[in-house]
């Protein structure tokens, strides 16, 4: 028998009232490829709302979008349609109706004649009058590629699907193109049912007493001690001031980040003359409080960078940018989870365009040299957060990734995706799905590294969603929560008020930590002396109590995801 607690019972009640746990709905696709296929998969969902979506009946359903000629075409017994002649970016469009309140999630095929090109896939809805840009990629000549991404709207209004690309010497090809329509309880079920599948696993605990006679009616009490998901949270120096934020903190967080303490401009604004006392301190005070730290940053091209970095010549610049690597991480070697190397390597290129292309590939090279034991970064932002930001929409972080693993040395190395997630006042969830199943093809880690959400009057409910879907998807490892508290100011979002009071993201982070916890679960064991449940992922202390006997056993266990169905533990009294 296992008893769920009042707050069992009432998340089962309110998850049942509120719909989630209906039955029948459409299961979500989380396929996706990030490789270039000699010929495209079938339309997901059976192209859902798209008419004729693998052009089995030519061109019907498709028109002109533009100056251009469209017509269908076979090729190896896979039909599809062509745009040619184009003497603009637009190609062919698809009209239909898009409503509020649901989530749609899309994918296409798309190739190129010649050359290679980004195509972007739009929707512009004639309510609001705006594109909404659903998906990207870059497409190439002799194979397809697809896109995915989806969309929410404001309003129900006639809407119409573009592709487009400003290569326009070349063809653009059409294939297996999908929208599917989900209601919100739909899309919520999808994200319980992998919850189910991919944070949790059961966990069977077997009673004997010394004999190896199994025990009936002893009593079990679970209580996880750690998840195993990481969920950490950013935080300034003021973690040195306040005791009751430093109470708050370590209270709730497994993994820590530093908000700039660790940047170089911080601990070395002057050539030569370095800082590293507060890092010092914090790193120290997480230590002490058994908190594992990310290290951001080791090297950035930002333009708030030091005036003096900047004007450094080529070879000064190489040579000050190795002794910055090795002074920040000789120093905090095997005492860090993770680095973010280069960061926003994506749109602050600096160090390729002042050393050559392979500038980056070489620092992850110096990085996982200098500590091995922490996992390297690719830190970045927009990739997960604005689709329309096409300098780091998800192919080109997937062609960095591949660039940097080419580099000699560093074809095993284990490069950490790390999305920052700041998300603006009207985040696109169904897009943020997509680029985590896209992301998840490298088979890298995903961490949401600088998870904020812009102040605006549904922040709290908007970083619930994301959050909510980070921890639903397999591919996502852990996120860093942006920011904790900072006393003097907080121009986005923060966990704290100027008073050290929850504010309303805060009070997020503390149901949802609440939700995925295995706590205080009883049960009783068969007469077998079994007990079966199953838990989050996570660190655990279980204890049997044998009431015959009055002998009780407490013992450390992990329940982590390693594949296996069912892990056994045996407990003798």
């Amino acid at each position: 028998m296992t008893t769920l607690g009042n707050n069992g019972f009432i998340l089962f009640c309110s998850l049942f009232l509120a719909g989630y746990l209906v039955h029948g709905a459409t299961l979500y696709e989380y396929s996706a490829t990030i490789e270039c296929h000699k010929q495209p998969l079938d339309p997901q969902y059976g192209g859902g709302l798209i008419a004729n979506p693998g052009f089995d009946k030519g061109i019907e359903a498709w028109k002109i979008d533009g100056h251009v000629k469209i017509e269908a075409r076979e090729s190896g017994g896979n039909k599809f349609i062509v745009a040619y002649n184009r003497t603009t970016p637009y190609s062919v469009s698809q009209s239909f109706h898009l409503k509020k309140g649901l989530y749609y999630a899309f994918s296409a095929w798309v190739q190129l004649s010649e050359g290679s090109d980004t195509v972007v896939a739009m929707i512009y809805n004639s309510a609001q009058k705006t594109v909404i840009i659903v998906g990207s990629v870059i497409a190439k000549s002799g194979c397809w590629s697809m896109i995915k991404g989806g969309l929410t709207v404001d309003h129900n209004a006639p809407s119409v699907l573009h592709f487009q690309s400003n290569n326009t010497k070349s063809e653009l090809r059409v294939d297996s193109v999908s929208l599917k329509e989900f209601t919100k309880y739909e899309w919520q079920e999808n994200r319980l049912k992998n919850i189910e599948k991919v944070r949790k696993r059961t966990l069977r605990v077997i009673v004997s007493n010394k004999d190896g006679k199994k025990i009936g009616g002893a009593k079990i009490k679970i209580q996880q001690r750690k998840l195993q998901f990481v969920i950490g949270c950013a935080t300034p120096s003021s973690i040195l001031m306040s005791e009751s934020y430093q109470k708050w903190f370590v209270s709730r967080f497994t993994t820590a980040v530093f908000d700039n303490e660790m940047k170089w401009y911080y601990v070395e604004g002057l050539q030569g003359h370095e800082n590293y006392s507060t890092p010092d301190a914090m790193l120290k005070f997480f230590e002490d409080h058994g908190i594992a730290v990310r290290g951001h940053t080791v090297l950035w091209g930002a333009d708030n960078i030091q005036r003096w970095v900047k004007d450094l010549p080529p070879r000064q610049l190489l040579s000050e940018s190795v002794r910055r690597m090795g002074s920040i991480m000789s120093r905090y070697a095997g005492k860090l989870v993770a680095w973010d190397v280069v960061n926003e390597n994506l749109h602050h290129p600096l160090f390729e365009e002042r050393l050559g292309k392979n500038a980056s590939a070489m620092f992850y090279k110096i990085a996982s040299s200098l500590d091995s034991k922490a996992t390297m970064f690719l830190n970045e932002f927009n990739t997960l957060e604005h689709p329309g930001d096409m300098v780091s929409i998800p192919s080109k972080y997937v062609e960095k990734l591949q660039e940097i693993k080419a580099f000699p040395g560093n074809e095993e190395l284990v490069i950490g995706i790390g999305l920052q997630g700041h998300f603006d006042s009207h985040p696109n969830i169904p897009y943020v799905r997509a680029v985590f199943d896209l992301l998840g093809e490298t088979k890298m880690p995903i961490w949401l590294t600088e998870l904020n959400v812009m102040p605006c009057s549904n922040q709290a409910y908007y970083l619930e969603e994301i959050m909510r879907e980070a921890f639903a998807h397999p591919a996502v490892k852990g996120m860093m929560i942006w920011i904790g508290w900072k006393p003097d100011r907080c121009n986005e979002m923060c966990l704290l008020n100027y008073e050290l009071q929850n504010s309303p993201s805060g009070d997020v982070v503390d149901k949802l930590f609440a939700e995925w916890k295995t706590t205080n679960l009883t049960g009783v064991t068969d007469k077998e002396g079994s007990f079966e449940v199953k838990v989050f992922h996570g660190d655990y202390e279980i204890t049997v109590y044998n009431p015959n006997s009055g002998a009780n056993v407490t013992k450390e266990v992990q329940v982590y995801d390693d594949k296996s169905e069912t892990l056994h533990v045996s407990i003798s009294l």
